[in-house]
């Protein structure tokens, strides 16, 4: 049966293209986690920096608010 022969040797090559596809959209997935996670870091740090610069407008805040008491 030389079709069975023919189909079989398809069948494996074909499977070898999915698994191969399958490794690398695996690794493109391993790569785009990467970058996410980067991301948040980046986002978080730009938080922290928010934070503090909230903190520092408050109190700019309120010395502008003293020191204009002092005045007329």
């Amino acid at each position: 049966m030389i079709w069975k022969k023919s189909f079989k040797g398809k069948i494996e090559c074909a499977n070898r293209v999915f698994k191969a596809t399958i490794e690398k959209l695996k690794r493109i997935q391993a790569d785009m986690t990467v970058q996410i996670e980067k991301n948040q870091t980046k986002i978080q740090n730009i938080k922290d920096d928010n934070e503090e610069l909230e903190g520092m407008k408050k109190k700019v805040t309120r010395q502008i608010e003293e020191i204009g008491k002092f005045s007329i």
